[in-house]
């Protein structure tokens, strides 16, 4: 029985760890993909006004919030780490992935309007550079050192492992050819995660998902 409903748009976006994490799990859901042009109309319906949302059918619940639904997932099928405390550094890591998006939001609207190159270069040197350069890798991959298990926290594979991987994902293939280097000390780990079983068929529709 079908259980979840996800919505979002078609692409990777906010929704790409939720669908990653359902599908090495084999956990049965219906991907609705709302068109943009439908998305004005579809947002004055939604209780909280944005997606993704998970709607819990035998719940007849709808929740938002990438984060949110990540957590809820792993707390129904497993993905949470062994005790409180790994909980919260899962909490906090998540958090900084999406403290990371706020300033280099500029830059990836670059890609999402199809602005021309010149411009999505000059956004890259502006705020995505030193984002990732300065702060961004250096933090996940000592994280990743230090945990020393190949995942983020704890001993096992967690969401976090999940959102973490997928962002990586998305954001390398955005960068400068020449610039891609910069992100090698955290493609182990998405590589790691991203091999996992039951994820094939989600990689191969990645490949057309600009973000």
């Amino acid at each position: 029985m079908v259980n979840y409903e996800l919505l979002y748009f078609d692409i990777s976006g906010r929704a790409g760890a939720i669908r990653l994490f359902l599908d090495y799990h084999q956990i049965p859901f219906t991907d609705t993909r709302i068109p943009r042009d439908q998305w004005p109309e579809i947002k004055k319906q939604m209780k909280f006004g944005q997606i993704p949302v998970l709607k819990i059918l035998d719940k007849n619940l709808e929740l938002p919030q990438s984060v949110a639904i990540l957590r809820y997932l792993a707390t129904k099928h497993g993905g949470l780490g062994e005790n409180p405390e790994e909980n919260a550094l899962i909490d906090a890591f998540a958090d900084q992935i999406q403290d990371t998006i706020i300033p280099v939001r500029p830059w990836i609207w670059t890609f999402t309007r199809n602005d021309p190159e010149e411009k999505k270069l000059e956004k890259f040197n502006e705020v995505a550079l030193p984002t990732f350069r300065d702060s961004f890798v250096p933090f996940f991959s000592k994280q990743l050192q230090e945990n020393g298990t190949g995942f983020l926290v704890g001993k096992k594979l967690t969401w976090v492992d999940f959102f973490l991987a997928d962002f990586v994902d998305r954001i390398e293939k955005m960068f400068p050819e020449d610039q891609k280097k910069l992100m090698q000390p955290l493609l182990g780990h998405r590589d790691k995660i991203l091999s996992l079983p039951n994820l094939e068929k989600r990689l191969e529709e990645r490949k057309n998902h600009v973000f």
